[in-house]
């Protein structure tokens, strides 16, 4: 199975994780201003809303394993900040809140660096082990590695923080309001 990294992952990357015991971790592929490697969506009063990780100018075209992180603007702060202000009234939130304040305030080189250690840290939380093959230059790839057939992803409804339901946040959006055994349960599920 290939990962491509995520920031802060979607239930739509996480879920598959947990049905393997080992992976591709993808960080050859290019990085995309568009794509999840940089950015996550957090549940809000008002609907939900983006965190990026603001990556140094010039990278466009790199792949993720060389895109560098820009440190000039605070946004290790500003994270924690909607983390807190979107999550502190939830169940589990103060049960990771710790975690993720000490995975933020690493500095970490390249986005490969930083979700490489963001992925390890849930999955840590999930009590589950995966062997990675990382790949962090391109390798070309044989016909047999590519997925005979696609499945459309079915986002599980579960409880959010706020009113209404909204699919693709990060997978912290489960885990703050209904705890580690909510995914396991969708793993299982799915």
């Amino acid at each position: 199975m290939d990962i491509i990294p995520e920031y802060l992952p979607r239930l739509e990357t996480l879920l598959p994780i947990l049905r393997v015991d080992t992976a591709v971790w993808r960080a050859d592929k290019i990085f995309s201003r568009q794509g999840w490697q940089n950015r996550a969506r957090l549940r809000n009063p008002d609907g939900w809303q983006w965190i990026t990780v603001p990556v140094e100018h010039g990278q466009f075209g790199d792949p993720i394993s060389a895109t560098r992180i820009a440190y000039h603007d605070g946004w290790r702060k500003r994270h924690l900040k909607a983390l807190r202000y979107n999550y502190s009234s939830s169940p589990y939130y103060e049960h990771y809140a710790e975690d993720l304040e000490a995975l933020l305030m690493v500095r970490h080189e390249t986005l490969h660096d930083l979700n490489k250690a963001a992925l390890d840290l849930i999955l840590g939380w999930l009590r589950h082990d995966v062997a990675w093959e990382v790949w962090t230059e391109p390798k070309e790839e044989s016909p047999d590695d590519a997925p005979s057939t696609l499945v459309a992803f079915q986002h599980p409804r579960y409880r959010q923080n706020y009113d209404g339901f909204i699919t693709d946040m990060s997978c912290l959006d489960i885990l703050f309001t209904n705890g580690p055994s909510a995914i396991h349960q969708l793993a299982a599920n799915s």
